[in-house]
């Protein structure tokens, strides 16, 4: 069903990288320098790449570094306080235990149920509204939900993330973010507020958990109206921009702000979320918009894209897999020659010598909560690090299924599943 789309030469510098992004992050993980447990960064992100390292491989080795590194992300639960994050707090090292345990190993972790009570605690007390996105809101609250169905209690927490949504949304249907969800810089100049058009923090990642939500079996009427309703508006706020056809964000009585091709931000990420919503929901105008848009993002060069690293979060992998997995999704070959294009990317931006695997990222710099420029750094992780790489690469030489990505809602099924399950 899932299906290799590398070449034969990019096949084999694919393999070689993802070789020494494993030796990169042993060495990493061991020297003692690896304090972050989260999936962002840290140990929880690694134990997803050894683990689809052993399944789609045979690397009996990296199954025991999975379970090493899983073990050391939930041991610091109990040593330090987390953020209710989907990535960069403890419903990360949630999801990715259920998930290991659900689909690659045998196991139910202890651990759930505790992170399950703090959640429950989180959604039955709420005294301030809640913030609606992925990264840190009910999106990934309910994306971490999803993960762990078809447990009562987590079915029950969806209901009650649903109910946030209704009481949150305003006369239009979607989502406005607070300037008080703002860091200092956003608040600074959009001080009443915005609308969000990136799928890490505004209305797409919500699209796209209604998508995983309703495609994983959630009986929910809510769940095609309010996908309904965020995808006519985000469709109405396609505007003109070298880099992309949706802007980042609409400040409340200001003009859009432009922004660049990735998952998170930009035409890729919201063409992924309307392909998936357009499968779960059967919805044949939507999969149109959502196709069309990505072979425009296809079609934009390297430079209009402001393509730096090669993370999944906003770098050349990421563009790379959502090509891939929208290619594999329709068939559709344009999609699937810019798959094997960006992935020649990521690989060329290789540095032998520097950082993990002669892989850096680029990291934002703030001062006093405010954006000054921007640094090279060494990043083991998942969503901006090796971690990350390494799991897009597999998911291009492989035919092993990167099901990892449903935490980046863009686990959109293959064609070939989709004709599977109607033959059947």
């Amino acid at each position: 069903m899932w299906q290799s789309i590398a070449s034969a030469d990019t096949s084999r510098e694919c393999w070689r990288t993802i070789e020494e992004i494993e030796h990169g992050l042993d060495r990493y993980l061991g020297s003692g320098d690896a304090a972050l447990d989260d999936v962002t960064g840290g140990y929880a992100g690694a134990a997803l790449f050894y683990a689809y390292l052993h399944a789609a491989s045979g690397n009996a080795g990296a199954a025991d570094r999975a379970l090493e590194a899983l073990e050391r992300s939930t041991s610091a639960l109990a040593e330090r306080q987390m953020l209710p994050a989907l990535y960069s707090g403890f419903l990360g090292v949630g999801w990715v235990a259920t998930h290991l345990t659900r689909d690659l190993f045998e196991g139910d972790p202890d651990l759930t149920g505790e992170i399950d009570d703090a959640l429950r605690q989180l959604l039955t007390n709420v005294e301030d509204r809640l913030t609606f996105e992925l990264i840190y809101g009910l999106a990934g609250y309910g994306t971490y939900l999803v993960e762990r169905l078809p447990d009562p209690g987590a079915a029950a927490m969806l209901d009650r993330v649903l109910d946030l949504f209704e009481e949150s949304r305003d006369a239009s249907g979607v989502w406005h973010t607070d300037p008080g969800w703002m860091s200092p810089w956003q608040r600074e100049q959009m001080p009443r507020g915005c609308y969000n058009l990136g799928v890490a923090h505004g209305i797409p990642g919500v699209i796209g958990f209604l998508a995983s939500a309703n495609r994983e079996g959630v009986a929910d009427p809510r769940l095609g109206r309010f996908a309904e309703d965020a995808v006519k508006w985000t469709l109405a706020r396609k505007w003109e921009s070298p880099s992309s056809l949706f802007p980042a964000f609409i400040p409340v009585g200001g003009e859009p702000y432009p922004t660049r091709t990735a998952w998170c931000y930009g035409d890729l990420g919201v063409a992924a979320m309307l392909l998936s919503a357009a499968q779960s929901f059967g919805r044949d105008d939507w999969s149109r918009e959502a196709l069309a848009i990505a072979r425009i993002a296809a079609r934009r060069s390297r430079e209009d894209t402001q393509v730096r690293d090669a993370g999944l979060c906003h770098g050349s992998t990421g563009i790379a897999h959502l090509f891939n997995r929208m290619a594999q999704a329709s068939g559709d070959d344009e999609l699937r020659d810019a798959a094997e294009r960006w992935y020649r990317v990521a690989l060329d931006m290789r540095r032998p010598g520097e950082g993990l695997a002669g892989l850096l990222s680029w990291v934002d710099v703030t001062e006093n909560g405010k954006f000054v420029g921007g640094e090279w750094k060494t990043e083991p992780g998942f969503l901006s690090g090796v971690a990350g790489t390494g799991l897009a690469l597999l998911a291009a030489v492989t035919d092993f299924e990167p099901l990892w990505d449903r935490v980046l809602l863009t686990a959109i099924p293959p064609a070939l599943s989709e004709a599977k399950g109607a033959a059947a």
